[in-house]
């Protein structure tokens, strides 16, 4: 139960987050609204986010529900349980980042070019570029309460 969980942590974002991406695309090209389809985006990262926090509850909750049997069968895993935990941690940051990447590639030239049109936007235009390095700082956060079940 705990490695489905922990691999459906370091997996579940990555399926949000490209089906966001994709969306998100897709849309832009369709003609909609860049107000509406951003704000789906926001929603959907939302979400992940979201998800990734319960399921990382959740598998801290089966470690201290089940510790005697978790025991044993980590004496008989051992070696793969904690191949499963470094893979889940090493994804949740991996993945997190390159999101980060991509939001910032998207928002900072974005945000020097609104600031150089208007010097009052610069704050307006920080925060973009800080919601993308949020996602990294939540991976990171995850993949160190992952990492802390070794």
């Amino acid at each position: 139960m705990q490695i489905i969980l922990y691999t459906l942590l370091a997996l579940l974002p990555l399926l949000f987050l490209t089906l966001s991406i994709y969306g998100t695309l897709r849309r832009f090209s369709a003609g909609q609204s860049k107000k509406s389809v951003l704000l789906r985006h926001f929603a959907t990262v939302g979400v992940a986010c979201l998800i990734m926090g319960c399921l990382a509850f959740f598998a801290s909750a089966a470690d201290t529900a089940t510790a005697t049997e978790a025991a044993t069968e980590a004496a008989v895993n051992d070696g793969f349980t904690k191949g499963m935990i470094a893979l889940s941690a090493a994804l949740s940051m991996g993945v997190s980042g390159i999101g980060a990447g991509i939001a910032i590639a998207a928002g900072a030239p974005a945000a020097i070019a609104a600031t150089s049109e208007n010097p009052a936007a610069f704050a307006k235009s920080m925060i973009l570029v800080a919601l993308g390095e949020a996602i990294a700082i939540y991976g990171l956060v995850i993949s160190i309460m992952i990492l802390g079940k070794f």
